[in-house]
């Protein structure tokens, strides 16, 4: 019996141990499984995490651009060149519009640097006005009443003038006529 006894401690022994065995495999695989989880977590984070610096840091480019952009657009606006003495005074017969007419004053502005191109500009006001009075007397009516029309006819002013000038004068560059502006547009 004795022996009985010891066989069934022994197989009891034998069983207890491996089934510690068996637990503290299991807890391992738990705890492994754990660490795998929570290291998957930690690379998920970070790479949000870096993920969102990068796009700040990309993002942070673009709008300095841009707000350097802005700058130069408002400095462009608020500084202000050189003007002819007088504005050019035209009044033409509005294009296939019986018996109206528009009265406006043209002024053109430049670098205040290019002195002679002032001078220049002074000196051919009759050639100036002829090309501003063609470019009015062939615009409808459509085109004066809109802000899209008015601009397009002061940027095409700016270049038929600047089209009549020389590029130079006496060996230097003459420079350009920058901007036109009406200083009085009545439609009658």
């Amino acid at each position: 019996m004795e022996e009985e006894k010891k066989t069934e401690e022994t197989a009891a022994a034998e069983n207890a141990g491996g089934s510690i065995l068996q637990s503290a495999a299991i807890k391992w695989v738990i705890v492994g499984v754990i660490l795998l989880v929570f290291i998957g977590i930690m690379i998920g984070i970070s790479m949000f995490a870096v993920g969102k610096i990068t796009a700040s840091r990309l993002g942070e480019s673009a709008p300095k651009q841009d707000e350097e952009e802005q700058q130069e657009k408002l400095k462009k606006q608020v500084e202000m060149g050189a003007t002819l003495a007088a504005p050019i005074e035209v009044t033409v017969n509005i294009f296939e519009e019986e018996g109206r007419y528009l009265k406006c004053g043209v002024q053109l502005e430049y670098d205040a640097a290019d002195v002679k191109l002032g001078q220049e500009l002074e000196s051919r006001k009759v050639r100036i006005k002829d090309v501003i009075l063609g470019i009015m007397s062939n615009q409808p009516l459509s085109r004066l009443s809109s802000n899209e029309g008015k601009m397009a006819i002061k940027e095409q002013i700016v270049a038929e003038i600047n089209g009549s000038l020389p590029k130079e004068l006496e060996g230097k560059p003459l420079g350009e006529v920058k901007r036109s502006y009406f200083e009085s547009f009545v439609i009658q």
